[in-house]
C-alpha cells in the first residue's frame, strides 16, 4: 500500500496573503510565502467573471447567462483562469513538493484553511509542477480554525456505527408563497423531479428511507420543527438539495430555505416585500430562513413560545434542537460561504458544531438545469442533477471524498477530451468537502 502524506495548509490576508504549509511526516519544518494582492485580485477577477454569481449591475440571469458562454465554457479559456489562479496562489516550492510526492507515489491529502480571498478558488483545478491538475495527485479537503474543534456541542459518530441508520434527503422542499420575489422558488424542473424520485424509491425499498417519510422528501413542505423531529430521531446522514444564501460578511446569516414564514420564530429577519421606495411591507406570508444563527443559538434568545415548539420549558441550544449526523451534503448556491468572512462562521461551522464531521457543499453558485438547456448549445445534459446523485450516492459509501475526487477525475478527462459544455468545471468544480472528525 502507497505510503499517505498530508499537508496542512493555512492562509491569512493582511495586505498581501500569506500561506504556511507544514507536511504531516516532517512535522518540525514549517514553510512560508507570501501571495502578492495585485496579481492575486487579478487573477480572482478572472474567476469572477467565469462563475455565475452576479457581478455589479448584472441581474441574475445575466450573471448565469456570462458563465455558461465564458472562460469556464470554453476549455482554452479555463485553462487561462486556471493558469493565472495557479501563479498567484500556489507557491512553486509546495507544488514541486506535491508533484515530486505523487511521482514518488505516496497518497496525498491537502487540508486546507483558506483565507477570505481564497474562499472561492477551486484548488483541485490548479496545475502542480507545471504538469497535473492538483485534482489528478492530491485529495484537497477544507479544514474548520482549530477553534472549532474547541467545544463542539455533539460529538461526532463514527461513520461505521451510524451507517445502518436512515438518511434524511430533503430535495427541493417547498419555500413559502412570499419567497417566490426573493427568486427562492423550486430550484428543479417537474422533469428534474423524477431522477431523484427514482433514488427514494429505491431507498425505501432497501431500507435506508423509512416508507412513512417518502412523501417528504421530494419537493414537500417542511419547517424548521419537522426538521429538528427528523434530525432527533438518530439519522446516519443529511442530504438537502435546494437554497442556501448568505449576506456578504454577515457571519451567521447563511441560511436554508425551507418552509417556514414570519409567524415562526427564529433569529433571522424575515424576507418582506418592498414599496417603490424600499420600504418593507411586512405580511404574515413573508418567509423566514432557517440561518446558522439559529442553528447554533436554538430558542437561546427566544421565549417561552418558542421553547414549547420544539417541546422544551427551558431555552435550549440549536445543537440539542437540530443535532446533525457524521455526514451532511448541502447541494445549493454558496452552501460554504463560511470561508468567505474573517469570523469563519456559516452553515458548515454551525453543522460540525452540531455533530457533522463532513459537510460537502459548493463554493460557488451553481447554474441550474433550466440554465444548462437555455444558454448550452443545445445541450440535453442535466449537470446539476447529476451533481446531487453523485454526492448522494458517495454519502453513502465508506470513502466519499475519494469516490467523488474519482468521479471528478472522469469529468476533467471529459472536459480535457471534449470540451462539452455539460462537463464545464462550473458545476463540478464547485464541490468542497470540510472534514472535521472528532478530536479528544
Amino acid at each position: 500500500m502507497n505510503a499517505s502524506a498530508e499537508v496542512l495548509v493555512r492562509a491569512v490576508d493582511a495586505g498581501d496573503t500569506y500561506l504556511s504549509w507544514r507536511w504531516l511526516d516532517r512535522p518540525e519544518r514549517c514553510e512560508c510565502a507570501v501571495v502578492p494582492a495585485d496579481p492575486l485580485e487579478r487573477a480572482l477577477d478572472l474567476l469572477r467573471a467565469a462563475l455565475p454569481a452576479r457581478l455589479t449591475g448584472e441581474s441574475g440571469g445575466q450573471g448565469v447567462e456570462r458563465a455558461l458562454t465564458g472562460a469556464f465554457a470554453d476549455r482554452d479559456g479555463e485553462l487561462r483562469v486556471v493558469e493565472a489562479l495557479t501563479a498567484a496562489v500556489l507557491p512553486i516550492a509546495l507544488s514541486v513538493q506535491i508533484g515530486q510526492r505523487a511521482r514518488d507515489g505516496e497518497r496525498i491529502c491537502v487540508r486546507l484553511t483558506p483565507s477570505v480571498r481564497l474562499s472561492s478558488v477551486p484548488w483541485d483545478l490548479l496545475i502542480v509542477d507545471g504538469l497535473h491538475r492538483m485534482l489528478d495527485v492530491a485529495e484537497v479537503v477544507y479544514e474548520p480554525p482549530a477553534a472549532v474543534h474547541a467545544g463542539r456541542a455533539n460529538r461526532p459518530s463514527e461513520w461505521s456505527a451510524v451507517a445502518h441508520r436512515p438518511a434524511l434527503v430533503l430535495i427541493d422542499p417547498q419555500t413559502p408563497a412570499g419567497a417566490e420575489i426573493h427568486n427562492l422558488g423550486p430550484v428543479l424542473g417537474p422533469g428534474d423531479h423524477a431522477d431523484f424520485r427514482d433514488l427514494v424509491a429505491s431507498y425505501v425499498t432497501t431500507g435506508r428511507i423509512p416508507a412513512s417519510e417518502r412523501g417528504r422528501c421530494i419537493g414537500a413542505r417542511v419547517s424548521r420543527r419537522d426538521l429538528a423531529t427528523a434530525l432527533r430521531s438518530e439519522r446516519s446522514r443529511l442530504f438537502y438539495f435546494g437554497h442556501v444564501s448568505a449576506a456578504v460578511d454577515e457571519p451567521g446569516s447563511a441560511a436554508l430555505h425551507i418552509h417556514d414564514t414570519r409567524n415562526t420564530w427564529g433569529m433571522a429577519q424575515p424576507l418582506a416585500r418592498t414599496d417603490a421606495d424600499g420600504n418593507p411591507m411586512p405580511s404574515a406570508g413573508d418567509h423566514r430562513p432557517l440561518a446558522a444563527v439559529d442553528l447554533l443559538l436554538g430558542t437561546l434568545a427566544g421565549d417561552s413560545a418558542a421553547h414549547r415548539v420544539y417541546g422544551h420549558t427551558e431555552p435550549q441550544p440549536g445543537a440539542r434542537l437540530w443535532p446533525m449526523p457524521p455526514r451532511v451534503a448541502l447541494i445549493a448556491c454558496e452552501g460554504g460561504v463560511d470561508y468567505r468572512s474573517a469570523e469563519t462562521f456559516g452553515l458548515v461551522v454551525a453543522m460540525v458544531n452540531a455533530g457533522a464531521a463532513l459537510v460537502t457543499t459548493t463554493r460557488w453558485t451553481l447554474p441550474t438545469n433550466r440554465a444548462f438547456a437555455e444558454f448550452g448549445p443545445g445541450t440535453a445534459a442535466k449537470p446539476t442533477t447529476e451533481l446531487g446523485l453523485r454526492v448522494d450516492r458517495a454519502h453513502e459509501g465508506l470513502d466519499p471524498v475519494g469516490d467523488l475526487r474519482a468521479w471528478q477525475r472522469r469529468c476533467l478527462q471529459r472536459w480535457q477530451a471534449v470540451g462539452d459544455i455539460a462537463d464545464s468545471p462550473l458545476v463540478w468544480a464547485s464541490l468542497s468537502h470540510t472534514v472535521a472528525p472528532w478530536r479528544p
